[in-house]
């Protein structure tokens, strides 16, 4: 029987309880990457791999929400783009739906036309 299948999460029997298991909730929500090599260290190098762990984490963490802001932002620029004309076909629909929701008797040409006309604003 080896020293891991004594008991779970002993490469992290340097770093104590509450490290070990943030770092282990960690590791799974990253991909379940297996640490159990890093107990065969010595004490020094040990801590100088966790070190470098982290900072590795720390900086893909960054470049990816950089990434993930920067797409926001893209998404937020196309939107904008084309939003007076999409609030005005969302206008249009609720006025079309409503109309169908309507009695019969309380339709009428004069109060409802068969068309709407759009005109555009000059600047």
């Amino acid at each position: 029987m080896t020293e891991r299948d004594r008991y779970p999460g002993v490469e992290y029997k340097h770093l104590g309880r509450f490290v070990g298991n943030f770092l282990s909730t960690l590791r799974m929500s990253l991909g379940g990457t297996d640490f159990f090599s890093s107990t065969f260290f010595p004490r020094d190098v040990n801590i100088l791999f966790w070190f470098v762990w982290a900072c590795i984490v720390f900086i893909t963490s960054i470049i990816l929400l950089n990434f993930l802001i920067a797409e926001a932002s893209a998404s937020y620029g196309r939107v904008s783009k084309n939003l007076p004309e999409y609030l005005q076909f969302q206008k249009v629909a609720l006025i079309c739906e409503s109309e169908e929701m309507m009695p019969a008797s309380w339709k009428s040409d004069h109060i409802l036309p068969k068309y709407l006309v759009i005109r555009e604003k000059e600047d």
